[in-house]
């Protein structure tokens, strides 16, 4: 027999189902993905510049970063070491990469010294007190190779989020590249269903084989 609390619940409280089910559809909403879609006109301005060429340094530090230290994607937190690994690697990432994502290589002799010296050397300075080559105006080759191969210039990504459609830095802007890492888990696999639909509607259909029959040589 039901309590006369639990009686008085239900009289006092005859709409609590309705405002359950009204918050249920809430939550629903909350979980439910707006594509934006946005065509983003952007044209890309380079300086001349030699063919990229990795040097020795730059290849040491990639090493470094990627093999040695073992560092994770940004994005997903595949390593190396977990390529293989489906669990660790959910994008099937292939190859971990470096990523210039201060000043690209591309841009570097663009670069004006003075304006690089007064606004990206003291936030340098400042998260790195320790390192002195922060502490002074740098020379035009420090510049030059700070870009090319300074931890500090050096993203490690996956190869996915480095250069793949939708979701690398290179493809998609940053603002929306930028907080991948720290949405929720229902919310990702709702993005991927989302972007597999697209792909399969983008995909090129293959040609059917011709079923001709061939012709009689003579």
């Amino acid at each position: 027999m039901p309590s006369v609390a639990g009686d008085k619940r239900r009289i006092v409280d005859p709409h609590m189902m309705r405002r359950l089910k009204d918050q249920a559809a809430v939550v629903k909403k909350a979980l439910e993905i707006h594509e934006n879609p946005r065509l983003l006109r952007e044209i890309a301005f380079y300086p001349a510049h030699d063919k990229r060429k990795e040097t020795p340094r730059y290849n040491a530090i990639h090493r470094s970063l990627t093999i040695e230290k073992d560092l994770p994607c940004m994005i997903c937190g595949v390593r190396h070491s977990t390529l293989a690994d489906r669990t660790e690697n959910p994008y099937r990432a292939k190859a971990m990469e470096t990523h210039h994502h201060v000043i690209e290589w591309a841009l570097a002799n663009a670069v004006d010294l003075t304006k690089f010296n007064k606004t990206i050397l003291p936030h340098l300075a400042e998260r790195h007190p320790q390192q002195q080559d922060y502490q002074k105006p740098f020379t035009q080759q420090q510049l030059l190779d700070w870009v090319d191969h300074s931890p500090d210039n050096l993203w490690v990504l996956c190869d996915v989020h480095h250069r793949a459609q939708y979701v690398g830095v290179h493809e998609i802007s940053y603002p929306i590249w930028g907080p991948q890492h720290l949405l929720h888990p229902d919310f990702l696999e709702q993005v991927k269903r989302q972007l597999a639909a697209i792909n399969a509607k983008t995909k090129p259909k293959a040609k059917a084989k011709s079923r001709a029959k061939p012709k009689k040589r003579g």
